[in-house]
């Protein structure tokens, strides 16, 4: 599996540690090659070319063709991020290729059409021949699902959810919790790109709301921040990223979990919320749309839309019982469709199914 393992621990590094802990680990032997960049430190909203990244990447794909001819696997799954990284991860498919190993790739965001499509012309030929080569290809979304439908045969597409262990996650009895102070948590990168300057602006104008924020800070975008944070005092708390079993507690103590990213993937800890009875206040991008149920299990406003957030954070600081319905419903969704072992089914048969068509 060519993925990125922490730190930082992102969506994709995280899926790959809770693959590598699960009982899938036990019934078939899994090998990571780490693609997280050597300084493994920094946090950015844009993807660009980076002449460094350039010259890592080439050392990178020496190590993968040693660890192709070491390892001798039966498949190879490579976890995409895509942007330029899909330049190299293009050729990861192309060496497994060479060897005869069937290759999947597996699209960990939610925009990948929009991404080939602002591509120079150059790349996106380069990318639709490797949709072509690569055995298998996997998404996140029913949105790159139809995209990558247009690439390649159909019947080679597949799409897997993100999963969570549910039964770690509790759902405790909120009943009694007053509308005076609501606990609003937000889990991710701490980026413009995130939704969070409308989140922190959002909360200054509904006073029982209280914000924990947990993540990476990018350092620039916390100085663009610091009035609004001045003015919330002890209305805001930026918490260091932590392992899931540590954010466990902090689900529970939360009364609405918030992500109004402008773009995602399929975000974990929005299933991680659900699991833990939490009313969603999120934004209709990425697999956001096809988890929660606008409605039924949150409250879903158009990115990037201040006004819109504040409405909604607003209308369930007033009406607990609502709050409670929607986690109710969310924390079923979850137990039907993301559960740990359901999705880790899903993934084994593939990679069986894949490894037999060599």
């Amino acid at each position: 599996m060519a993925s990125p393992l922490p730190p930082p621990l992102g969506g994709i590094s995280a899926w790959t540690e809770r693959i590598l802990a699960s009982p899938l680990a036990e019934r078939v032997e899994i090998e990571v090659f780490d693609t997280a960049p050597p300084e493994k430190t920094d946090v950015s909203g844009a993807s660009r070319f980076r002449f460094d990244r350039a010259w890592t990447s080439l050392a990178m794909l020496a190590r993968f063709r040693r660890a192709l001819r070491r390892f001798k696997p039966d498949v190879v799954h490579v976890n995409t991020s895509y942007h330029w990284a899909m330049l190299r991860d293009g050729l990861f498919v192309r060496l497994a290729e060479r060897r005869g190993i069937p290759a999947a790739l597996h699209f960990r965001g939610g925009d990948f059409p929009e991404s080939v499509a602002a591509a120079p012309a150059p790349v996106r030929r380069w990318i639709r021949g490797t949709l072509r080569r690569a055995s298998a290809l996997i998404a996140l979304t029913d949105h790159t699902r139809k995209f990558l439908g247009t690439c390649t045969d159909t019947e080679r597409v597949h799409v897997l959810p993100n999963f969570v262990d549910v039964e770690r996650f509790r759902a405790p009895d909120r009943s009694a919790r007053s509308n005076e102070k609501v606990e609003v948590l937000y889990v991710g990168w701490i980026l413009p790109a995130k939704g969070v300057r409308e989140l922190l602006e959002a909360t200054l104008a509904i006073p029982p709301l209280r914000l924990t924020l947990i993540g990476h800070v990018e350092v620039e975008f916390r100085r663009e921040l610091e009035a609004t944070i001045g003015q919330l005092g002890d209305r805001v708390t930026f918490l260091d990223p932590r392992p899931p079993d540590e954010l466990i507690p902090l689900y529970e103590k939360a009364d609405i979990f918030a992500l109004p990213s402008w773009r995602e993937g399929f975000p974990s800890v929005i299933v991680e919320a659900m699991a833990a009875g939490l009313p969603i206040v999120s934004t209709p991008v990425g697999a956001i749309a096809d988890i929660v149920r606008d409605g039924t299990d949150g409250l879903l406003v158009a990115a990037r839309d201040g006004a819109a957030l504040q409405r909604a954070l607003a209308s369930l600081v007033c009406d607990p019982a609502r709050r409670r319905a929607l986690g109710a419903a969310g924390r079923e969704r979850v137990e039907a469709l993301y559960a740990r072992e359901q999705v880790l089914a899903q993934l084994e048969a593939f990679w069986r199914r894949l490894a037999e068509s060599d």
